[in-house]
């Protein structure tokens, strides 16, 4: 028998599958008008009153037992996309987890979604395939029963609690579960997480009903932002950061929470009604590093596990971080910078340079060497030293230790004549009167000063140091453009405020490292030590460092806190609570103490520098002196001092 053609084989099919959808619809049991009127009213009301975001589809998520039903619930979707056509813009869900990755952590979570299902186990099908990657739980949700439902009792006390149990251990609280009843309304349902006695527990609340010709605009609002937790107690992970966090232990045994980042977890759960339970970083880990689940360590283990409902203890915006993590609002920016040793400290004969600036110095060496051009230069040949004789006349005598000696202070022993009386007057004149007047002057002042050298100002400054950088291990992420540093990198231990207690160190204990800290600590130290050496800083800064609160991936405590904190910080209080920690005059600090007050008399400690440079020129004295003796013996050296003194 010869094989069909091509084109009536087509045939066949399209008739075949023709016959199997009309049969598919003939085993549709019929529904009440009222149900597939008011049904889809609702859901069309609601999606356009509480699903609609500006940014983001809505997604559909479809699940039936059968055939026939899948078909009642397109029917029932394409009745809400007549009536949303043009206004809301929708999406198909898909329910397939997809791999964490940087793609992932970088695409936009979608919070808007339907679900419509054709009995409960359908519904917690399509829950169970959710993933954090794809899905925001903190997002709203409408779940439409479609099929039979049963009474109202078995739904209360067996199926919804059941669902709701299911949405719990994913945190998804803003939704809502229409169900139309056997009279002809539809039921809207929803649960409380939080109620008093019953803290974490789901509680079911029937929300609305949605009665034939009654107007859906009169119902409540049936998303309510999440406003009280009843007293309930959440677990915070943290550790001991001055002054971000400040662990102070109660009497009753518990922990509180201190610094600006504990007043702000204060003022979070009086506004929110919640006790705090500190859970601290197992092993004194602190941070600790994040990855996959399971290789996490510290606070990153706590809230990535779920053993803490939130984390805040110095916790910067990382991208690692919002891989596995669920990131609040920044709630302050602070800067990571280097605490640098302080500057070496003069010496006294350094001292005496002081009073001057590398520019006086250098003119005044200028009319040395200027001075010992003009003497040396008239003093060689025959016809120089009848040039001396116009310039300066005859009766001087060694003019290069006269003009060395009026630089000093000293007196004219001869009076020159000619010429050079005039330039030698003038030159005594601002000698005499300006520069001694003025080094003198300043001279008293720094001599009695313990002053150094600057500190090192610049990020550059740092790297061409031989200074070791000390840093916790998760800091070497702000230096991955600078490998080679890793010889000189030293990683603090983790422990009970080991960062701190470097930088605290940093005021005068070490002088051979550098510590890459916040600000803040820096700050924190300086109030804390008033009177002291304060830490030094470089002005410029590594990175900005802000800062936030972490939860899990699937938390909804994200919405009612970052409320409350960008209303605080937008008031400025935050930034009252930073003040009242630290001193921020960093550049205050940098700057030498200003001599005021009554004049003190000058030591002996303080005319060391003195002393030396007297010293010194005692003993260029008696080389002189044994060169004389020696050149009474050697004729050449007679000659190279007479030229040198002539």
């Amino acid at each position: 028998m010869a094989p069909l053609p091509v084109w009536w084989t087509s045939r066949l099919m399209c008739c075949w599958l023709l016959w199997t959808t009309t049969a598919a619809r003939a085993q549709i049991p019929p529904q009440p008008d009222t149900d597939q009127q008011l049904l889809p009213h609702i859901v069309t009301h609601l999606l356009q009153r509480y699903l609609r975001h500006p940014f983001q589809p809505v997604q559909f998520f479809l699940a039936a037992n059968t055939v026939p039903h899948h078909l009642t619930q397109r029917d029932l979707l394409s009745q809400v996309l007549r009536h949303t056509s043009g206004q809301a813009a929708v999406a198909f869900g898909s329910t397939t987890n997809n791999p964490v990755g940087l793609r992932a952590a970088v695409q936009q979570q979608r919070s808007r979604a339907i679900l419509f299902g054709e009995d409960f186990v359908a519904f917690e099908r399509l829950v169970a395939n959710f993933s954090t990657t794809a899905n925001d739980y903190s997002g709203r949700y409408l779940c439409v029963l479609t099929g039979a439902s049963g009474s109202v009792h078995q739904l209360e006390t067996k199926h919804l609690p059941r669902l709701f149990g299911a949405l719990w251990t994913r945190h998804i609280v803003h939704v809502n579960v229409l169900i139309a009843a056997a009279n002809g309304t539809v039921r809207a349902y929803t649960y409380q997480p939080y109620t008093p006695g019953r803290c974490g527990k789901p509680a079911v609340k029937l929300a609305a009903i949605f009665a034939p010709g009654s107007s859906v605009d009169a119902q409540p609002h049936l998303y309510p932002r999440l406003t009280t937790f009843c007293n309930c107690t959440l677990q915070v992970g943290s550790f001991e950061a001055k002054p971000y966090t400040l662990l102070r232990p109660k009497v009753d045994g518990y922990t509180e929470l201190g610094g600006f980042e504990g007043d702000l977890l204060h003022l979070l759960a009086s506004r929110l009604q919640f006790r705090v339970n500190v859970t601290e970083s197992p092993h004194q880990v602190q941070w600790g590093v994040i990855g996959a689940p399971g290789n996490s360590t510290g606070t990153m283990q706590l809230v990535q596990d779920e053993l803490v409902d939130l984390v805040i203890a110095c916790m910067a915006l990382d991208v690692t971080r919002g891989l596995y993590l669920k990131a609040g609002w920044a709630h302050y920016t602070s800067r990571i910078l280097f605490a640098v040793p302080q500057g070496r400290p003069y010496t006294a004969f350094e001292k005496l340079f002081r009073p001057f600036g590398t520019a006086i110095w250098a003119a005044l060496a200028g009319t040395l060497l200027g001075v010992a051009g003009v003497v040396g230069g008239l003093s060689c040949g025959r016809r120089a030293r009848s040039w001396r004789r116009f310039v300066y006349g005859s009766a001087v005598r060694m003019p290069l230790l006269g003009a060395l000696y009026l630089l000093w202070g000293g007196s004219v022993v001869a009076v020159p004549g000619r010429n050079f009386a005039r330039s030698l007057l003038a030159l005594w004149l601002g000698f005499t009167f300006v520069v001694r007047t003025l080094y003198q002057g300043s001279l008293y002042l720094y001599l009695q000063r313990s002053a150094t050298f600057p500190p090192l100002a610049t990020v550059e400054q740092v790297h061409r140091s031989t200074l070791h950088y000390h840093m916790v291990n998760i800091a070497m992420r702000f230096f991955v453009d600078r490998p080679e540093i890793k010889p000189r990198v030293r990683f603090i231990p983790p422990g009970l405020d080991t960062l701190g207690e470097q930088v605290a160190g940093m005021a005068a204990r070490y002088t051979d490292r550098v510590v890459v800290c916040p600000q803040d600590m820096v700050a924190y130290n300086n109030r804390a030590s008033r009177g002291r050496h304060p830490i030094q800083v470089t002005r410029e800064s590594i990175t900005l460092f802000p800062l936030t609160i972490y939860y899990p991936k699937k938390s909804c405590l994200t919405q009612p806190f970052d409320r409350l904190v960008r209303h605080v910080v937008e008031s400025g209080l935050f930034s009252f609570w930073v003040g009242n920690y630290g001193d921020y005059d960093f550049e205050a600090n940098r700057r030498e103490p200003a001599g005021g007050g009554e004049p003190r008399k000058l030591t002996l400690a303080h005319l060391v520098g003195a002393y030396q440079l007297l010293a010194a020129a005692h003993l260029l004295a008696f080389v002189l002196f044994l060169l004389e003796l020696v050149s009474l013996r050697l004729a050449a050296l007679r000659r190279v001092l007479e030229f040198c003194m002539d």
